[in-house]
């Protein structure tokens, strides 16, 4: 029977380590378990993700990868068992995109609908810190403030007037709302809830065991590792690289400048490689109103009837704040810059030496100059 999953995020929940996994075990998932991941190159996900939203994502439909999806789509159909599509873009997709990928994926006998999703508590501080990787300007409790004004689109939820610019947020994040607009075209006993594990000392049920037990695939059969990459900052690092766009905006610095050196070196060289902290975390009354959106959004999901791997207790929210970084003080953000400027001066190519170079004997008649002016004026 022909199957096909489509994992749609949400992002910043382990979606690039799954998908990193999948791609660097794809022909050991399609020998000893008939799942096909699709692509000739990991990046074609991430091309037919952004085509299905040509109107969404504008600066990324590049024409030259026009044909991804029909060859995505191709393969798929000539694989008669299981197969996975798996992007965070997905997470953006209207009802009108989803209704055009299935017309595409009409020919298989069944479609299901994966997210996964971590609690808000953990989730709010690495979107905001994303953002900041983006250029983004607000500080972490505007972005809080935004994404408690505007809120989840929960039934009877209205934003008040005047609430403000919304912070990118609940439209990746929203999954009761994302899940409703995909459970209304596939059914809610074909969408998957993915819940991130709140601990990590029982390898048995990881993210990855979690995520594999919905397709029904045996991970001990996937063995290819994938490195473990550090990918968030302390909360001094956070500020300095928020501090930082601030003189670093669209148009002070183009984007391919701003994401060679400020996200490949700057982040991913030198702040993750430093000794590192505690991200932002929520305060006392933060956690007050994240918990209680946390509980609705549990409430929402449970009685959807959407399928759960984990546990959707995953998703709450303690009310007290335990081991939450403070803001930084200003001498934190300050030694992360001088920190950072001094590796950028030992790791940076030396410039190019100009046409008059300072030879040793140069110097050593410079020497000889101060020496002799010093005895004349001493005279």
């Amino acid at each position: 029977m022909s199957v096909v999953f489509v994992h749609i995020g949400l992002p910043k929940t382990g979606t690039t380590h799954l998908q990193d996994r999948l791609w660097r075990n794809r022909d050991l998932a399609l020998r000893e378990s008939g799942l096909l991941y699709p692509g000739n190159v990991i990046s074609d996900h991430f091309h037919a993700a952004v085509h299905l939203q040509p109107e969404r994502y504008l600066d990324w439909v590049d024409p030259a990868f026009s044909k991804t999806w029909p060859t995505l789509v191709s393969q798929i159909k000539a694989w008669p068992q299981t197969s996975l599509l798996s992007h965070e873009l997905y997470a953006t997709a209207r009802p009108e995109h989803i209704e055009r990928m299935l017309d595409d994926l009409s020919f298989a006998d069944e479609v299901h609908v994966i997210a996964t999703v971590r609690d808000l508590a953990r989730q709010l501080p690495s979107v905001w810190q994303e953002n900041v990787k983006n250029q983004r300007q607000a500080t972490f409790d505007e972005f809080l403030s935004s994404v408690h004004v505007h809120g989840p689109a929960m039934p009877g939820f209205v934003p008040p007037v005047g609430a403000g610019d919304e912070e990118p947020f609940w439209e990746f994040q929203d999954h009761i709302r994302i899940l409703g607009d995909w459970a209304d075209a596939v059914g809610p006993e074909r969408v998957h809830i993915v819940t991130v594990p709140t601990r990590r000392d029982n390898p048995a049920d990881s993210l990855w065991e979690r995520f594999l037990r919905v397709l029904d695939v045996d991970p001990a059969t996937l063995t290819v590792p994938v490195p473990s990459l550090n990918s968030s900052l302390s909360a001094p690092q956070a500020e300095f690289l928020r501090q930082l766009n601030h003189r670093l905006q669209p148009d002070d610095v183009e984007w391919r400048r701003y994401e060679r050196i400020i996200k490949g070196q700057i982040i991913g060289e030198i702040l993750f490689a430093a000794p590192s902290g505690a991200p932002r975390g929520l305060t006392t009354d933060q956690r007050a109103w994240v918990a209680q959106t946390a509980d609705a959004m549990i409430g929402a999901a449970r009685s959807a009837g959407y399928r759960v791997s984990g546990d959707l207790d995953d998703l709450t929210v303690s009310r007290l704040a335990a081991g939450d970084a403070l803001p930084p003080t200003v001498q934190d953000v300050l030694d992360v810059a001088l920190d950072t400027m001094a590796e950028m001066v030992k790791t940076t190519r030396l410039p190019k030496v100009g046409p008059r170079r300072r030879t040793r004997a140069m110097n050593v008649v410079r020497r000889i100059r101060r020496r002799a002016l010093g005895l004349r004026r001493s005279l």
